[in-house]
Order: structure tokens, then C-alpha cells, then sequence
């Protein structure tokens, strides 16, 4: 009871006096949507002016036409993998969580406290199923093939959904985000399934979905993200409200509603994006996902002949070109802050890239200079998706050299950039996060990744989990997860809540300079400034060829003194599972399959490897996976002023 309460005061402090009011005024509204007995949605008036019709070309799209049939034909026979969950449901449960075999109860969906693992089990997992991706690349086998078994199989579960989840009530009732994830695909489905018997049953003149996708316009409208919470989630629901009354303008409010969802999208796009395209929730995960919303939402102003603005479109395109800037040369993307693995929309097979179908659009609508994807990547959902425009960017030029990004504070120190042998180090050296909250940064100021030859050797460890475990949420954002010091065994900035930090450490950075072989950057933070003595600590990267100089100096910065106190200090680095890492005394030798370096430490810390331990010695690739591997730790309790040395060389590589 004590942390919930101290959990609600914190994020009480998070919120303005405006959003107070609000949420406020929401629980008046909730209270009166709880009582009431009777829900009776309009009847949409028929009215389609859709122009989307299915490409001649698709047949074309032949390299990832297999792989998507393979992955319907799976879903035929009841065996799904979700969120990298596998599982086999015959007639699936819409609120069943099938990693913990929990089931969420049927209640008043806006009073379902889906936080509680206990009571609904890992709610990411319920609501992954429930957007319905599976059911597009159904939809999308059946257009493929015009095998109706796959219509049938989408029109089924849509039924079974619509029993299962009667407004307002159950998890599926819960976020507006998830009902704007939701309405884009039914809209993909509804497109996919035309001139079948499937489509009229469903969204045909009194089909079954029409009261629920009027009840998902409404709730949005209701009780959109604000405030300290208008993140990414603001964005999906008016892209997935945009995008439906686009498609359906149908009922008598749709009009206003997609006026709503415009003027948001409008405004957002560069509120949550920095200027260099980066979104500034400081995780890349969500720099897709949102990129996903904003690019499917302006597609569908196009079809509509009533585009967004011109300033839109350039945010957008900023967006798309900032991303190969930070891809290595094997084509990693980078892995910093949360990521849940969330997808807009998928007209892809799984395991498929995340990239090549946005670069294939924002090419031909925005004329975008991103990469043209090799060996026909993307093409199957870009075709699918078109943009009614022809390809004209040609040949896209190489990245080259090192490259600095002073709104979000992270920085790319570069050798060889583009060769088979690149050396690619990435220093974050910015915010926490977004808004008042930071809900998706992770304690991770002043560290660094390194990728040699496309290979990602040191690495972000990742996220792992969002609500299902506190312990491991806790751990895979906190200081120690990441490649930086931490001092006296606590977090640079102070969590308060799953998704929400209280102090928050300021980085500054002090100098940057990139180098044709690399690059220098110097920054500090003063996240530890709340210790006695008051701790800042400063970092200088120098990448010069195949040498990595780190150079941590820790200074007291208290009034008056002129000695620092006495601190626990611990310098991290944790490795890909790609990676054997070897320690003797003060040499780190780490290897993996066409290289190896080594790292030479400094000997005033105490030095050891870690593996699979608690606290240590572990990597996340995705969501809901988690997997051993090596953290190096150096420790020393001595007292500040302290300067530490460590080097990382590349010229004996094998």
C-alpha cells in the first residue's frame, strides 16, 4: 500500500495543474460511464469514399510472399508467436496472457488495474495479440491467394473478438493506444477482404464491427494521452483515429474526429521529434514506431487529395533520414532506451526488417534520400501499401565519417565507416527522456556501444519487460545495465514507477570534435550530485582507427572541501552473446566469429567477469526474451577526486 501511495504522489508531481484538472475531470466521466447499462452505437451511414484498391504488382513482391503464406498457414492451424511468445490456441482467448496462463478479468475496463501482474498477468502480451497483426497478414494471405480459408479464419476471430469484448468492459477496453493500433488494422483487413462473404459479414451494412470500431473512435476521443503521458501514445491513437474516420467516414461525428486527429498529428510531429529527425523519447524502438504512424497517417491524406501540411512532411522525412546515419555496415540498428518491439501496422512477415518498407515509401511519397533496400526487402507491404508515386531519389550516397547530434546528445565516432572492417562507436551524452516522466529512457548517460565490421561487440543490454517483472524492469534500466560508472550502487536518476523517473541527470557535453579516422567527444553528468560530496561524473571517448581511449574522471564538486568523500565506484562494459571474453589480471581479451580485441583496464579498480549473475551478465534482443552473457565490472571504494583510464585496441584483431 505505501508504494502504490508514494508511486501515485510521485507521479502527482510529474503532472501540471492542467493535466490534474483533467484526469480529474475523467474520473467524473468514468464514474458515470460505469454506471450506465446501456451502450447503442450510431449506425455508419454507408458512405465510403475509400480509393485504396489492391495492386496489379503484388504478384511481383515473390521473396517475402513465402514467408508471409508460411506465417498465415501457421496461424490456420492455431499456432501463434507473439511479442516472441510461442503458442497454440484453437479457438483463441482474447484476455488470456498465454506466457503466464493468466487470464485478465471481464470488468470495467477503465478501472482494470493492468499493471498488476498477479491479476492479469504480463498485459504487453494480452494486448499484442489483440492488435490484431496476425489477422492483416490473413487478411493479406487471402489477397494474396484468394483462398477464402483465410478470410474465414479473420472473420471467425473477429466474431469470437466481438463476443469476447463487449463495450466497455475487460483489458481490451483499457488504452486508447491499443484501439488506435487496433482501427489500423481493421481498416488493412477491411481493405484486404473485399468482394467476400467474410467482408460483408463484417463490414457490410450491419456488420458486426461497425459498433466497435465507432466505440474505439469515441474512447480515444474520450480519453486520449495528455500531458505528461503525451508521448508516443498520443500518436498512434490519432493516427489510428485519423486513419479509420479517413477510410470511414461514416458516423456523425467523423468529420470532427478526423479534424481532431489532424490537428494533433500536425502538432505532435514536431513536438516529439528533435530537429535532426530523432524522437525525443531517447529510445529507438519508439523513433519506428512513431515514424510508422506519422508515415501511414500521411499516406492516407494523400489518397484523401487533402495532404498534410508541407512542414509535416518535412518532419517526417527527417525522420527517415536520420536513421541510416546510425545503422553500422551490417545494417544494426541501434538499441537504446525502451524497446518493446511495437509495430503500427504488419503487412510483413515476421523476422522480417523493420526499415525497408518505411525507406521503400518515404522514397516514393517524400522523396526521401534513404537506401534503397536490396534484394526486393519490403517490397511485398510498400506495394500493398503504395504511394501512387514513382521512386526518382536514385542512388543514395554512403554514410561517411563520424557525426554528432547536439539536440538529442548522442554522438557516432566512426573508422572506416562503410567498410567490411568499420569500427562504430555510438556515446549518449543527452536527456533522459520525454516529458516530465522520461517513461522509455533508461539510466544510461555518459555510455556507449561499439559495433566492429557490422558486428555488435559491446551493446545496450536492452529491455526484456515492461510491467510482468519489477525486479527485471528495474534492472535493465537502471546504471548498471548500461556502459558507464556507477557510484555507490545507485541509479544516475531516481525511479519512481515503471514508467516514470523522478530526479533526472542532466549531461552536458563539454567538447565534440569528429575526426576523418573517429572522433573525441567530452561530456559529464551530474546525476550524482544528490550523494554527499557531490559527485559529477565526466567521460572522454577518443576513437582514433582501432583504438578506443575512455578516460572517467570523478570529482566532488561539495562547497568548501577540498577532499572528496569516500565512494563505491563500478566502470561497466557488457557484451554482445556473440562475444567469448577472457580476464587475466588487467587484460580483457574478447573474441568473436572474424574478430577479437583487446581491452586494457586500469589497475586502480578490481577486475571481474560476470555471467548470467543478478545483477550482471545479461542481453535482451527482444521483448520477453532474455538471454546470458559477459559484463566486465571494475570496482574500487576510494575517494573523489578519481581519474581512471581504460583502453580498448583493435590492431591485433584476428
Amino acid at each position: 500500500m505505501k508504494v502504490k501511495l508514494r508511486w501515485y504522489l510521485n507521479r502527482l508531481r510529474a503532472m501540471s495543474l492542467q493535466e490534474i484538472a483533467a484526469r480529474g475531470q475523467l474520473a467524473l466521466k468514468k464514474k458515470c460511464w460505469r454506471r450506465r447499462t446501456s451502450w447503442v452505437a450510431p449506425k455508419p451511414n454507408g458512405i465510403q469514399k475509400d480509393i485504396w484498391k489492391l495492386s496489379p504488382l503484388l504478384q511481383e513482391a515473390t521473396e517475402e510472399r513465402q514467408a508471409l503464406l508460411d506465417e498465415a498457414d501457421r496461424y490456420l492451424t492455431g499456432k501463434y508467436t507473439l511479442l516472441n511468445i510461442s503458442f497454440e490456441e484453437s479457438k483463441i482467448d482474447w484476455h488470456l496472457d498465454p506466457q503466464m496462463g493468466k487470464r485478465a478479468p471481464l470488468q470495467f475496463g477503465l478501472d482494470l488495474d493492468y499493471r498488476n501482474p498477479s491479476s492479469v498477468g504480463n498485459v504487453k502480451n494480452i494486448w499484442e495479440k489483440n492488435r490484431h497483426h496476425h489477422l492483416t497478414i490473413l487478411a493479406l494471405a487471402y489477397a494474396l491467394t484468394g483462398n477464402k480459408h483465410y478470410a474465414k479464419a479473420v472473420e471467425e476471430q473477429l466474431l469470437s473478438w466481438v463476443e469476447q469484448n463487449p463495450f466497455p468492459l475487460g483489458v481490451n477496453w483499457t488504452s486508447s493506444l491499443e484501439f488506435g493500433v487496433r482501427l489500423i488494422s481493421w481498416v488493412w483487413i477491411e481493405r484486404l477482404l473485399r468482394g467476400t462473404s467474410s467482408h460483408k459479414h463484417l463490414f457490410g451494412e450491419g456488420g458486426a464491427l461497425w459498433s466497435m470500431i465507432y466505440w474505439h473512435q469515441w474512447l480515444i476521443t474520450q480519453h486520449y494521452s495528455h500531458g505528461s503521458s503525451a508521448n508516443n501514445h498520443l500518436i498512434g491513437e490519432m493516427a489510428g483515429l485519423f486513419i479509420a474516420t479517413s477510410v470511414w467516414p461514416v458516423f456523425p461525428e467523423s468529420a470532427q474526429w478526423q479534424s481532431l486527429a489532424r490537428k494533433i498529428l500536425e502538432r505532435e510531429v514536431s513536438q516529439q521529434t528533435f530537429p535532426c529527425g530523432l524522437n525525443r523519447e531517447q529510445a529507438f524502438s519508439y523513433q519506428i514506431f512513431a515514424l510508422e504512424f506519422f508515415l501511414l497517417a500521411g499516406l492516407e491524406a494523400e489518397w484523401l487529395k487533402a495532404p498534410f501540411s508541407t512542414n509535416y512532411q518535412d518532419w517526417v522525412r527527417r525522420m527517415l533520414e536520420v536513421i541510416p546515419l546510425l545503422v553500422d555496415v551490417g545494417g544494426n540498428l541501434p538499441q537504446y532506451g525502451d524497446g518493446d518491439d511495437g509495430m503500427a501496422l504488419q503487412l510483413r512477415p515476421l523476422g522480417s526488417s523493420r526499415l525497408d518498407w518505411l525507406f521503400r515509401l518515404g522514397r516514393q511519397w517524400l522523396n526521401a534520400h534513404v537506401p534503397l533496400p536490396s534484394n526486393n526487402s519490403g517490397v511485398l507491404a510498400a506495394t500493398v501499401i503504395g504511394s501512387n508515386a514513382e521512386d526518382k531519389v536514385g542512388e543514395v550516397k554512403p554514410v561517411q565519417g563520424s557525426i554528432g547530434f547536439n539536440d538529442p546528445g548522442l554522438f557516432v565516432l566512426a573508422s572506416r565507416r562503410g567498410e567490411s572492417d568499420e569500427v562504430l562507436c555510438l556515446a549518449d551524452a543527452g536527456l533522459l527522456g520525454y516529458l516530465s516522466i522520461a517513461a522509455h529512457g533508461h539510466a544510461d548517460a555518459l555510455s556507449f556501444t561499439l559495433n566492429v565490421g557490422g558486428v555488435p561487440i559491446i551493446v545496450d543490454p536492452g529491455t526484456y519487460v515492461y510491467h510482468a517483472d519489477p525486479q527485471e524492469r528495474a534492472y535493465f534500466r537502471s546504471t548498471k545495465a548500461h556502459n558507464t560508472v556507477v557510484v555507490d550502487g545507485v541509479d544516475q536518476s531516481e525511479p519512481a514507477g515503471t514508467f516514470l523517473w523522478t530526479r533526472q541527470a542532466q549531461a552536458k557535453v563539454l567538447s565534440w570534435q569528429g575526426t576523418p579516422n573517429g572522433g573525441v567527444l567530452v561530456a559529464e553528468h551530474e546525476g550524482y550530485t544528490r550523494l554527499p560530496n557531490q559527485v559529477i561524473h565526466r567521460r572522454r571517448l577518443a576513437l582514433e582507427g582501432k583504438r578506443l581511449e575512455i578516460i572517467d574522471e570523478l570529482l566532488s564538486v561539495a562547497p568548501g572541501l577540498n577532499q572528496g568523500g569516500v565512494h563505491d565506484f563500478q566502470w561497466r562494459l557488457h557484451f554482445s552473446p556473440l562475444c567469448q571474453v577472457s580476464l587475466k589480471e588487467n587484460f580483457c581479451q574478447v573474441s568473436w566469429q572474424g574478430g577479437s580485441l583487446g581491452i586494457y583496464l586500469d589497475n586502480q579498480l578490481e577486475w571481474i567477469l560476470a555471467h548470467g549473475e543478478q545483477e550482471a551478465g545479461w542481453y535482451s534482443r527482444g521483448f520477453n526474451l532474455k538471454e546470458a552473457t559477459y559484463t566486465l565490472s571494475g570496482s574500487a571504494r576510494t575517494t573523489t577526486p578519481m581519474s581512471l583510464k581504460n583502453y580498448l585496441d583493435l590492431s591485433d584483431e584476428d
